[in-house]
């Protein structure tokens, strides 16, 4: 079997985190700081992403060059073609360097070349929730409006607090006449659009993705932002030990 740390340093986070879960030993607050990372990128927040790197470079350090990540960063917001192409390889940044060249693309009103970068995105991340948003708003802009309703739903089963996803699925709803379903949605997003940005809510029952990580070091001190990790841990053992003859 593949090394749990090499299951991590080539990005396939749930692989590691099942196997964490399971019982086998591995860097547990390191997959937890990559998995906080991985959402703030997807959320285009690239300073909560700036943050996360500086405070906790230390853990994910040994999975990523944490300098390169910062340059990545820079060069995800020049929207320079050549600047982001040097990431899409990346285990851990390629999801978000294809999401940036789309956009790229799409300034340059080269929408075929978003499409695919898009598409691209979403082979390295099934789950990466703006580059969906984008290859939807593609779709509903090419005529297709059933489809980009459909993708936009699947955009807010991904995260169901997406405020461009509810604003667009509202457009996308007012061009069929569903003026119910359209005015709920744009509602529904210009309320988020007031909130402070937040990582997407996940159950802890959710194996498709892990729970979200506090933003802040709590009550639990040395804990700190990976409680979560932990009590998922202790409890998987007792359910285990329960299983025990």
């Amino acid at each position: 079997m593949e090394e749990l740390d090499q299951v991590i340093r080539s990005g396939r986070y749930e692989e590691a985190r099942g196997r964490i879960l399971a019982g086998e030993e591995g860097n547990a607050d390191g997959l937890a700081a990559l998995l906080e990372l991985r959402d703030w990128l997807r959320l285009k927040e690239y300073d909560r992403a700036r943050k996360l790197l500086k405070q906790e470079g230390d853990l994910m350090a040994g999975y990523l060059d944490v300098g390169q990540a910062q340059a990545a960063l820079e060069a995800f917001e020049s929207e320079d073609e050549g600047r982001i192409a040097a990431y899409l390889d990346d285990p851990h940044l390629g999801a978000e360097a294809w999401t940036a060249l789309g956009l790229a693309h799409i300034r340059q009103n080269k929408r075929e070349d978003a499409r695919q970068a898009f598409d691209k995105a979403l082979q390295a991340d099934p789950r990466h929730y703006r580059a969906k948003t984008n290859l939807a708003n593609l779709t509903l802009e090419a005529g297709y409006t059933d489809e980009a309703i459909r993708m936009y739903e699947e955009v807010l089963r991904l995260n169901p607090e997406y405020a461009l996803a509810h604003h667009n699925l509202g457009a996308a709803y007012r061009k069929k006449g569903r003026l119910d379903k359209s005015v709920y949605h744009i509602k529904r997003g210009q309320r988020l659009q007031m909130q402070p940005a937040a990582r997407p809510p996940r159950s802890i029952a959710n194996t498709a993705g892990p729970p979200p990580l506090p933003e802040r070091r709590g009550v639990l001190g040395g804990m700190g932002n990976r409680w979560w990790f932990w009590l998922l841990l202790i409890g998987a053992g007792y359910w285990l030990l329960s299983r025990q003859p």
